[in-house]
């Protein structure tokens, strides 16, 4: 379904968002599992796009192959009509309904395998997902892409029973992005060879052994920047974690001398898990 529009919303596109929308196509396999190379399992047979604003994620998604079919959902009616304008340009209105809807509220059982939220605050995607139930929904995956708490984000998918299969590290315009692909059926990634992974476990025993910090720390440090960015050894995610650790100190000699201690606290043990996921670049 490739054709000269598709090169027309790529040019439309965030890299943001353009890497958000290829991460479904990588299936389930990981890009951690076995070191081997993603295989695309395109199995999805309509995803369901909350919060499309422009629908340019949803054009994508049906005219790169990666899913048949789309519903654009948006709780706002201006960005909704946006987005059907764009649907319509580019000949898809047969492939893509918009729906108006306040998260999934508008979405019926079975009418979506797949999922995709980007670019809201993290509080507001849990009441979206609690609200939801997007596994009684028959949604099977998603990428979700939280702007803010995404610490406590992570900690709730873990909480609720959720597997996270793969993470990404994005630097658009300056900013630093962490899309994760979520399993709501709780499978593990498999491999080629069938052999599964426990990329939590795994990094946990990494920060433990390398930095010497307790298992709950270790846990922390992977709600805060996502165990397989931190197993990959991600370079974004390198630069991410320098910048933080000189504005977290930076801010510490301001608080220092005026006296404030608790937020000190709090920030010097943010700076702890910050510098022990630095020293996993270390040789």
């Amino acid at each position: 379904m490739t054709d000269d529009r598709t090169i027309s919303v790529v040019t439309r596109m965030s890299d943001r968002l353009l890497q958000i929308a290829e991460m479904l196509r990588e299936g389930t396999t990981s890009s951690l599992s076995d070191n081997e190379l993603n295989v695309a399992q395109n199995s999805y047979d309509t995803v369901a796009d909350v919060g499309c604003d422009h629908g340019y994620i949803s054009i994508y998604l049906v005219q790169s192959g990666i899913a048949p079919k789309a519903i654009a959902m948006d709780v706002r009616k201006g960005p909704l009509d946006g987005a059907k304008s764009n649907i319509s340009e580019y000949s898809l209105t047969d492939h893509i309904e918009t729906r108006l809807s306040d998260g999934l509220s508008s979405l019926n059982p079975g009418e979506a395998d797949a999922l995709v939220i980007a670019g809201m605050g993290g509080k507001l995607m849990m009441r979206i997902l609690e609200d939801g139930d997007p596994k009684g929904l028959g949604i099977k995956r998603a990428i979700l892409q939280p702007q803010s708490d995404i610490d406590e984000f992570r900690s709730y998918l873990r909480a609720k029973g959720y597997s996270i299969l793969d993470e990404k590290v994005i630097l658009d315009e300056g900013k630093y992005y962490f899309p994760i692909k979520v399993s709501f059926s709780g499978e593990a990634p498999v491999g080629r060879l069938g052999r599964e992974r426990d990329y939590l476990s795994e990094a946990v025993a990494l920060l433990t052994g390398k930095t010497g910090c307790s298992t709950e720390t270790a846990t922390n440090i992977c709600n805060r920047f996502g165990e397989c960015n931190l197993l990959r050894g991600d370079e974004l995610l390198q630069s991410y974690l320098k910048h933080g650790a000189e504005v977290t100190r930076s801010i510490m000699t301001e608080l220092s001398n005026a006296g404030h201690s608790k937020r000190y606290d709090e920030l010097n043990e943010e700076l702890a898990e910050t510098e022990a996921a630095l020293k996993l670049y270390l040789e």
